[in-house]
């Protein structure tokens, strides 16, 4: 980097991290008043307390870190536009979009810490906080009723149920999923329903079709009224945080809808989105670095606080843009690659545009 990026990076970075200190505490702060009653009401000690928030802290950084960004950034853009320590830099023969490097660079560095953070430490905390959530503060255990749940056990099975009832302890449209460490599949179990019972599951009205080296079926398919099979998992392991495609690494998630796809099941869209979307949600740091520079650049409003309420509501703007396209895609036929990349090119588009064209 040149000097002057560096320089420009220096003011950028401290400005970024005291944003994003702020809206952790402010976030923990508002969790805590807003769960005092419950604390207060249950006797919760204070070393849970301080754990539940420990854990609770990195699905904070994950979400906040774009919004931090583009605070600072913002901020930074039309502090050294009061200065007109741009108008410097142009004169010295730097345009604006050479001028955006450090801002993208400090953009990308906290994709990549946002992406690493997701990947390595928000899947395991998120349970432990979850966990504390359920059974400190509101005395609750998980959600009763799940829908269209996927999880694995550790000999290497793939359970899918249309619906779990974890309070009767019944699957729904139940597909078992069985392969080798090779993960090649060996056999594939269908079953309409499957009740947890104290001797294992008593699976009811399925079928079990077995499946050979080369992929092909071994055999025909063998039919039965009912079946009691013992498996490692309960119906509430369908119900724990790490079952939810939202808390699973990249790796399982990916791993999760190939072996759906070999059980023969379709619909795997809710999961596809969620795989692509972990790769677009580090990517919000990078463009909103952008925004909160280009918007702040307008001729118009140059060194005017206005540039930087501009920079935020389009900040903002396409943080909603984001989140309305990932709804779509889930509930519409929409390609996906579509739906999820759209906003970021359109927004990394805009930026470049404006800083081309502004002068």
């Amino acid at each position: 980097m040149r000097i002057l990026d560096r320089y420009v990076a220096r003011q950028l970075v401290p400005v970024w991290i005291w944003c994003l200190v702020v809206f952790i505490f402010l976030t923990c702060l508002i969790d805590l008043f807003g769960r005092l009653d419950d604390i207060l009401h249950y006797h919760v000690r204070t070393r849970v307390i301080v754990e539940y928030y420990l854990n609770f802290i990195p699905f904070i950084f994950v979400r906040a870190c774009p919004l931090a960004l583009l605070f600072s950034a913002a901020f930074v853009t039309t502090r050294l536009s009061r200065y007109q320590e741009f108008l410097a830099m142009s004169a010295s023969g730097t345009s604006l979009v050479r001028a955006s490097v450090p801002f993208v660079f400090v953009g990308w560095l906290a994709s990549v810490l946002v992406f690493g953070v997701n990947e390595y430490i928000v899947p395991r905390t998120s349970v432990v906080s979850e966990r504390i959530r359920q059974e400190a503060f509101t005395r609750k255990h998980a959600a009763q009723t799940v829908e269209n749940a996927a999880i694995m056990d550790t000999f290497n099975r793939l359970y899918h149920a249309r619906e779990v009832d974890v309070k009767a302890g019944e699957l729904h449209d139940v597909t078992i999923l069985e392969q080798d460490w090779h993960n090649r599949p060996t056999k594939s179990l269908y079953a309409q329903r499957a009740v947890y019972t104290p001797h294992g599951w008593l699976l009811l009205y399925g079928t079990i079709y077995r499946v050979g080296a080369d992929g092909a079926l071994r055999g025909l398919p063998e039919r039965f009224v009912e079946r009691l099979i013992s498996y490692p998992v309960t119906p509430r392991s369908f119900a724990e945080p790490e079952s939810r495609p939202d808390t699973m690494r990249y790796g399982q998630l990916r791993l999760m809808i190939v072996r759906l796809k070999q059980t023969g099941m379709k619909d795997v869209r809710r999961y596809a989105v969620e795989l692509g979307s972990k790769l677009t949600l580090p990517l919000l740091n990078l463009i909103v670095a952008l925004i909160g520079f280009a918007g702040s650049m307008q001729t118009q409003l140059r060194g005017n606080l206005k540039g930087l309420g501009v920079s935020l509501g389009l900040g903002i703007a396409y943080y909603v843009g984001v989140a309305i396209c990932q709804a779509l895609t889930k509930e519409f036929p929409i390609p996906i690659l579509l739906g999820l990349w759209l906003p970021h090119v359109g927004a990394a588009w805009w930026c470049v545009r404006r800083l081309s064209t502004t002068r």
